[in-house]
C-alpha cells in the first residue's frame, strides 16, 4: 500500500502536468489570434501532444515526480524553471526536425511561458491541496520508543503525506519532543487508538509474538480499514532501500526467488544488444578523438582495464577511457593499492580532459563492449574491485548475494546515492539501494533509473 501511494501520487502529479499542457496550448492559440477556434486547434493538437509527452520525460529526467525535495518549494521552482527552459530548448529541435503544417515559433515561446505559470501554479495547488487529501496517511508506531526517533526522521524526510500520530512502546526509552505524537504502553488498546487518531497505518518496530497480547490486539483490526506492516517494509518503501540491520537469511529467503525472474532475465538481455548496437557505433565514432584528447593531455595508455566481479562472484576484465594520471609502474593511478574514487570535481588524480570524460560518463563507453559480452548489462549494481568486494564480505556476508544478477553500467544505487564512496561503510550503504533494485528490479524501474541517469550525467552529479 506504501508503494501504492507513493506511486499514485506521482501518476496524478504526471497527469496533471499533461492536461496543464493541454489547457496552456488552448490559452496560446486564444491569446495568438483573438479567440479560440476548432481548426486551429486540430492543426496544433497532435504536435503539441507529441512534444507534451518528450516535455513530460524531461520532467523526469529533471526529477521533478521525485518527492524527495517537495518540501523545499524555492528547489521545486528552480528545477521547474531549468526543466521548462530545457523543455524551450526540445521543443525548438522538435519543430526544426519534424516538419508540421503550422508556423509553431511564435507560438512555441507563448506556449512555454504559459505553460510555465500555469504548471508551476498546478504544482503548488496539487502539493497544498489534492496530496493532503487523498495522501495523508496516519501511522501509529508499535515498538521500542527509542527507535522512534529514527522512523519520524524518515517520514520527514522522504514519507510525503506519512505522520507519525500514535505510540505504543513496548520498552521504555527516549521520547521524541513533538506534541502532536500520542504515546500509549497498553497494546490491548489498539481497537481505541485507531478510532481516536484515525490512524490508518500500523508500523511494527517487533514480530507480534515477541510482545505478549499483541498477536491477539492484531487480529481484531482485521475488521478495521487498517493497514499493518513491519518497519523495514515502511523504511524500505519511503527511502529506496533495504535497511541493513533487518537484512538476515530469512529475508533474502523470503524476498529474493532469483527463478521467479528468469524471463525479466531475457528479455532484458535482448534489450541490451539492441541498446549496445547503436552506443557501440557512437564509442566507435568518438574513439579516436577521445583517444588523441587523452594523449595530449596527459602521457600514458588512453584505454585502461580492471579486474571486476560480476554475476555469480565470476572476475571479468572491465574497460575504460582513461581518466586519471599515470603514478604507477602498472600504468594506474594508484601508488599505494586499490582507491575509492572521490569526487570528479575534486580528485586530484584526474587531469583536465579525464576530469571532463569522468563528469560526463564519457570514460564508461568502452564497456559497452563488455554489455555485448554479456559480463555488464545497462542496468544493475556496479560491479566492484576484488580489492575492496572481500573486505565488504567480511563485514558484511551477505554482501555476496548482489553478485545474484549481471552488473550494470549504471544502477539504482548511482541514481540515489550521489555521495563520493571515500569508505568501506560508505559502501555498505551502497548496498542498501543493491539490495532494493536486486528485490524489486523490472522493467518500469530499469527505464527509471535510466531516466534518472540522464539528468545526473547532464547535472554531473556523483562520481
Amino acid at each position: 500500500m506504501i508503494h501504492l501511494g507513493l506511486r499514485f501520487k506521482r501518476l496524478s502529479m504526471l497527469v496533471g502536468d499533461y492536461l496543464v499542457l493541454h489547457i496552456a496550448l488552448i490559452l496560446t492559440l486564444v491569446i495568438r489570434y483573438g479567440a479560440f477556434q476548432y481548426i486551429d486547434f486540430q492543426r496544433h493538437f497532435l504536435p503539441f501532444s507529441l512534444l507534451g509527452v518528450l516535455w513530460i520525460c524531461s520532467f523526469y529526467v529533471n526529477g521533478l515526480y521525485d518527492t524527495l525535495f517537495a518540501r523545499d518549494q524555492f528547489l521545486q521552482f528552480r528545477k521547474y524553471v531549468e526543466a521548462m527552459f530545457v523543455n524551450l530548448l526540445l521543443g525548438l529541435a522538435f519543430f526544426y526536425i519534424i516538419p508540421f503544417s503550422i508556423e509553431p515559433r511564435t507560438n512555441l515561446f507563448l506556449y512555454v511561458a504559459i505553460a510555465l505559470l500555469l504548471g508551476y501554479a498546478w504544482r503548488i495547488f496539487h502539493a497544498r491541496m489534492i496530496a493532503p487529501l487523498f495522501f495523508r496517511n496516519a501511522i501509529m508506531y508499535i515498538g521500542h520508543a527509542d527507535d522512534t526517533r529514527k522512523l519520524q526522521e524518515i517520514l520527514k524526510q522522504n514519507g510525503q503525506g506519512y505522520e507519525l500520530k500514535a505510540v505504543i512502546e513496548t520498552a521504555p526509552g527516549s521520547r521524541i519532543e513533538d506534541h502532536s505524537v500520542f504515546w500509549y504502553v497498553d497494546v490491548s488498546q489498539i481497537d481505541r487508538i485507531i478510532r481516536e487518531r484515525s490512524i490508518q497505518t500500523i508500523v511494527l518496530g517487533q514480530k507480534p509474538d515477541e510482545v505478549p497480547g499483541l498477536r491477539d490486539a492484531l487480529y481484531k483490526t482485521l475488521f478495521m480499514s487498517v493497514s499493518v506492516l513491519d518497519r523495514a517494509t515502511l523504511e524500505e518503501a519511503i527511502t529506496g532501500r533495504v535497511p541493513l540491520e533487518f537484512v538476515s537469511q530469512t529475508w533474502f529467503l523470503e524476498n529474493l526467488r532469483e527463478v521467479e525472474k528468469a524471463w525479466y532475465e531475457g528479455v532484458k538481455r535482448v534489450f541490451d544488444l539492441f541498446m549496445a548496437v547503436p552506443f557501440g557505433i557512437f564509442t566507435i565514432l568518438i574513439f579516436p578523438f577521445v583517444a588523441i584528447a587523452i594523449r595530449l593531455s596527459s602521457p600514458g595508455p588512453f584505454l585502461i582495464r580492471q579486474t571486476r566481479i560480476g554475476k555469480l562472484g565470476q572476475p571479468f576484465t572491465l574497460y575504460k577511457f582513461r581518466s586519471m594520471n599515470v603514478l604507477s609502474a602498472d600504468g594506474s593511478a594508484e601508488t599505494s593499492g586499490a582507491q575509492f574514487t572521490t569526487d570528479a570535481k575534486t580528485d586530484p588524480r584526474l587531469f583536465p580532459v579525464g576530469r571532463i570524460l569522468r563528469q560526463l560518463r564519457i570514460d564508461e563507453l568502452p564497456q559497452i563492449w563488455n554489455v555485448l559480452r554479456g559480463d555488464l548489462s545497462l542496468i544493475g549494481p556496479r560491479p566492484e574491485r576484488p580489492e575492496f568486494v572481500t573486505p565488504l564480505i567480511e563485514r558484511m556476508p551477505f554482501y555476496a548475494l548482489r553478485h545474484l544478477t549481471r552488473p550494470g553500467l549504471t544502477g539504482w544505487a548511482q541514481t540515489r546515492f550521489l555521495t563520493p564512496i571515500s569508505s568501506i561503510d560508505d559502501n555498505l550503504k551502497k548496498l542498501q539501494y543493491d539490495l532494493y533494485y536486486i528485490r524489486h528490479r523490472s522493467f518500469f524501474l530499469d527505464i527509471t533509473i535510466l531516466l534518472k541517469t540522464i539528468g545526473i550525467v547532464l547535472r554531473r552529479q556523483g562520481t
